[in-house]
């Protein structure tokens, strides 16, 4: 695995790669990593459209408020 890959699979998995991963050839990491990378927008968009819906089940005055205590 070079050096180049290793990076980019350690910042889409916020540690190390685990050591079974220098078995794949340096194509199929970065395929890896691509798909770690769209698996985690897909999970970001379905939980911002999951707290819209729910959003408009909140009177309007609160809304606000509330988007603040669960996203910060």
């Amino acid at each position: 695995m070079n050096e180049s890959t290793r990076k980019t699979l350690r910042a889409e998995l916020g540690a190390a790669p685990p050591y079974f991963l220098d078995d794949l050839h340096d194509a199929e990491l970065v395929d890896l990593a691509s798909a770690l990378a769209e698996a985690r927008a897909r999970q970001s968009e379905a939980v911002e459209d999951a707290i819209d819906k729910a959003m408009r089940w909140l009177p309007w005055g609160l809304r606000g408020t509330v988007r603040k205590v669960l996203l910060g």
